[in-house]
């Protein structure tokens, strides 16, 4: 359960499974306390903002501190994870406002892909990968989070029951057999739902992917 890169899956060697990457993004962590204020009659922990100059999910981690995370995409070929500097990061978030915030600052601004992949085993010997490590999913229906803790909770009672002599190591060997096809199945529904997503963009006459340069 060491994460997206998992060092331990790619010593064991296994690679992970699923199309190209979705989308790709930049995470911005930035602080806004004014923001808070403009939003005190609908007050949420997302909001979706489709706007003509940008497209982007506003995250509300402490809206009492002004935490926000906004979630940028940008497009290859066209851009790379360089295009959206700190300043530009600024400038598209107060453009998603529709005002000047006097009191931004952007904290952090990182590249990440969207992906649906699920590794080729998620047992290897004693070795079992969970979360992140074992499948990757769009953000759309946290599923990513849920198979996660079930991951956690099929691979913990065998475990015990191991441990205490009350099973043999056999049973451990389920838990692939018995994870993998959910986090295909999962990785499915959360494309799914992520293309649906992408529908209302499109409805706004707005693209939803970058230009075919082929």
């Amino acid at each position: 359960c060491d994460g997206a890169h998992s060092p331990v899956r790619r010593a064991l060697g296994l690679r992970l499974s699923g199309p190209p990457p979705l989308q790709h993004f930049k995470s911005v962590h930035f602080r806004a306390p004014s923001l808070a204020e403009r939003l005190a009659e609908r007050p949420a922990m997302l909001y979706f903002v489709f706007h003509p100059e940008a497209v982007a999910v506003l995250v509300a981690h402490h809206m009492g501190r002004g935490e926000w995370v906004a979630q940028l995409p940008f497009f290859p070929p066209l851009q790379d994870g360089t295009a959206l500097d700190v300043a530009e990061c600024g400038r598209i978030i107060e453009e998603l406002v529709g005002e000047p915030l006097p009191d931004l600052s952007v904290c952090s601004a990182g590249a990440w892909r969207m992906s649906a992949k699920v590794a080729q085993r998620m047992s290897v010997g004693p070795v079992h990968l969970l979360g992140d490590a074992a499948h990757q999913f769009p953000p759309a229906g946290a599923f990513g989070m849920n198979t996660g803790l079930q991951d956690a909770h099929n691979i913990a009672w065998k475990l015990a029951a191991v441990h205490h002599g009350s099973a043999s190591e056999r049973l451990l060997s389920s838990y692939d057999a018995e994870r993998r096809p959910v986090a295909h199945a999962n990785a499915r529904l959360a494309v799914h739902n992520y293309e649906r997503g992408l529908r209302v963009a499109e409805a706004l006459g707005l693209p939803a992917a970058a230009p075919d340069l082929a």
